[in-house]
């Protein structure tokens, strides 16, 4: 079964038909969405695979000519994932993936606190695999990994492999922390394919909390103040500036893989 159908039967069970859209938001560098029952979360954008026009998530379905958009404020949380989970539209699967990381914040119990450098267990004799340029974590483990290979969809500098480079060298890494932003854009089932260890971790905001994901870890955010938190998604904000601000939490969860 592909993740993304885990998660979208993952999220049938925590919510129902009385459970709507309240509000939502596409920002530049992240998706939010706030639940009817309070519950808020986060993806990223998916901005590099929009073509760039003014109207991409309002499109004119009608005789009329007013543009209207797939998802909407007041939709039920299931159509919206019926709608958006398995969709090509990069802005709809952004929502359909904001809301439904919102599904998942319903237990706090199970989340351990503090970034994820607090739970790796990471030395000089292994090899880390990231995908995704995640600068944070690349500069915490150059001084105390043997070798830090990093590959990205987006490559911008000689440091950054391209993500075809991960069917050679991803099956090497002794170590391998995958952005969450792969879940949101379906690219995470192609690349667990080529993982070698048990030691794999999905990390950002975008990252589902679902103890059923197939990988050792999962460090994701939790949504403190969700209405600071669409302000400043909509001046422009991203990862570093929401954490800075103080509007989520890290938080890590164990998955399905020890």
């Amino acid at each position: 079964m592909k993740i993304s159908e885990m998660l979208f039967n993952e999220a049938f069970e925590f919510v129902d038909n009385s459970i709507f859209l309240e509000d939502y938001i596409i920002g530049y560098g992240l998706t939010a969405a706030l639940l009817s029952d309070g519950r808020c979360g986060v993806s990223y954008t998916l901005r590099e695979d929009t073509l760039g026009k003014c109207e991409e998530f309002f499109k004119c379905t009608s005789s009329t000519g007013n543009p209207v958009s797939k998802i909407d404020v007041g939709m039920s949380v299931r159509k919206i994932l019926k709608i958006g989970a398995f969709s090509p539209e990069p802005l709809t699967r952004s929502v359909a993936y904001a809301v439904l990381n919102s599904v998942f914040y319903y237990d706090e119990s199970k989340y351990l606190k503090g970034d994820i450098t607090k739970f790796l267990d990471v030395s000089f004799d292994d090899t880390v695999g990231i995908v995704g340029k995640i600068e944070p974590l690349i500069e915490y483990l150059k001084p105390i990994a043997w070798d830090v290979l990093v590959f990205d969809r987006n490559r911008n500098s000689e440091d950054v492999l391209p993500d075809w480079a991960i069917v050679d060298l991803l099956p090497k890494c002794t170590v391998v922390i995958i952005t969450g932003a792969t879940v949101v854009n379906g690219t995470i089932d192609w690349i667990l394919k080529y993982v070698d260890t048990k030691r794999v971790v999905i990390v950002g905001p975008s990252t589902p909390l679902v103890k059923k994901m197939p990988v050792k870890l999962l460090a994701g955010v939790r949504v403190l103040d969700p209405k600071k938190l669409f302000k400043l998604i909509a001046h422009g904000a991203g990862t570093r500036k929401i954490i800075a601000e103080r509007l989520v939490e890290k938080v890590v969860i164990k998955g399905g893989i020890f």
